[in-house]
C-alpha cells in the first residue's frame, strides 16, 4: 500500500513525499543508524519485519528520510520506531507514517517510548494525547561483586526457578503480564526465549515472577508477583547473568516507579546513563514491578 502526503518541502515549494512500505536494505540503513549494537539493530530488523503492517518509509529523491513501525501485543499498539530526519520535521511527515503503521490498529492502548534526548518525540505523543505516564531510568554499570549479588539474592522467601518455556506457562506469564505490565505478550515471550535465558520463579506451586538476561549484559524484562519479591528477583537475575555469561556488565531499564530497584540498583554502583518515559493514553499502569528490556518494546 502506497500513501501520499502533501507536505511544504525545504525550499518551502508545494511537493509529494511518498511513504511506502520499507524495503529490508532501508531497515537495515536505519537500523545502523539509530542503534548502537548489533544487538539493538537486530531487534531493530526483527521488530520492523514483524510489525503488523510492516514497516513504512518517507523518501527525498530516493532517499529514505523517514521510517514507522508499530509492535503489538495482545491489547496494546506499541509505537516502536518514528523516526524523520531533523532538515524534514515540521512538515507532516511523522504524522503520515504513524498512519501507516498504525493502520486498522483497532481500539487497543496507544503506547510508546520517548527518550528525553529526543525532545520531538515526546511532544509529538503528548500532541496526540499519549500521556508521558512514568519515567523510565536507563541504568547500567559494572556488576556487583560476587558477594553483593549473594547478599541481594538471599532474603526471606524460597523460590524455586527453572528455566522459562513460554508454552509450559503461557497462562500464567500472560495473566501475570496482564496485571503488572498491562497487557499478555506471548509473541515477545517467544522471541525472548530463543534469544536469551529466561528464568521462572514460583513459590508454593504460584508463579512468582520471572527474568531474562542477555549475552549482551541486558537484563529484562523481569516482572514480579509482588514488591516483596523484586530485591530477591533483581539479585538473582544479576547473578545468573554473570554465572551464564560471565558477564562483568550490565544495563537495564527501570520505571521511576520500581524504587525498590532503582534504589538497589544506585547502592549497588550501577549508573544512571539517560532518562525516557513510558508513554500511554491508559490509565496509569502500575509498573512499579517492572524492569524493561529495550526501547523499542519496553
Amino acid at each position: 500500500m502506497v500513501m501520499h502526503v502533501m507536505v511544504m518541502h525545504r525550499t518551502m515549494t508545494r511537493d509529494v513525499l511518498p511513504i511506502t512500505a520499507a524495503s529490508d536494505d532501508e531497515v537495515a540503513y536505519f537500523a545502523q543508524r539509530r542503534r548502537r549494537d548489533e544487538r539493538g539493530a537486530r531487534l531493530y530488523r526483527d521488530l520492523a519485519a514483524q510489525a503488523p503492517n510492516g514497516a513504512f518509509t518517507a523518501r527525498d529523491d530516493g532517499t529514505p528520510i523517514g521510517i514507522a513501525f508499530a509492535h503489538a501485543l495482545e491489547d496494546e499498539w506499541f509505537l516502536s520506531e518514528l523516526f524523520v530526519e531533523p532538515s524534514f520535521r515540521g512538515q507532516g511527515l511523522g504524522l503520515a507514517l504513524l498512519s501507516a503503521a498504525a493502520q486498522d490498529a483497532g481500539d487497543v492502548t496507544r503506547s510508546g517510548y520517548a527518550s528525553s534526548a529526543e525532545l520531538e518525540a515526546a511532544a509529538f505523543l503528548t500532541r496526540r494525547g499519549v500521556a508521558l505516564a512514568t519515567p523510565v531510568l536507563q541504568v547500567s554499570g559494572a556488576l556487583p561483586s560476587e558477594k553483593e549479588l549473594a547478599r541481594m539474592a538471599a532474603g526471606e522467601y524460597r523460590f524455586q526457578t527453572s528455566e522459562l518455556e513460554p508454552s509450559v506457562f503461557q497462562h500464567a506469564l500472560n495473566e501475570l503480564d496482564r496485571e503488572v505490565r498491562g497487557s499478555a505478550r506471548p509473541l515477545d515471550h517467544a522471541y525472548f526465549s530463543e534469544h536469551a535465558r529466561g528464568i521462572v520463579f514460583t513459590r508454593q506451586a504460584e508463579i512468582a515472577g520471572y527474568a531474562y538476561v542477555w549475552n549482551s549484559g541486558r537484563i529484562g524484562p523481569v516482572v514480579v508477583a509482588s514488591e516483596a519479591y523484586a530485591i530477591q528477583i533483581f539479585g538473582f537475575a544479576l547473578a545468573a547473568l554473570h554465572g551464564m555469561y560471565r558477564a562483568t556488565w550490565c544495563s537495564m531499564l527501570v520505571p521511576g516507579s520500581n524504587v525498590r530497584i532503582a534504589r538497589t540498583a544506585m547502592r549497588a554502583g550501577l549508573q544512571l546513563e539517560g532518562l525516557g518515559y513510558f508513554a500511554s493514553d491508559a490509565r496509569a499502569i502500575d509498573l512499579s514491578r517492572y524492569v524493561g528490556f529495550d526501547e523499542l518494546l519496553f
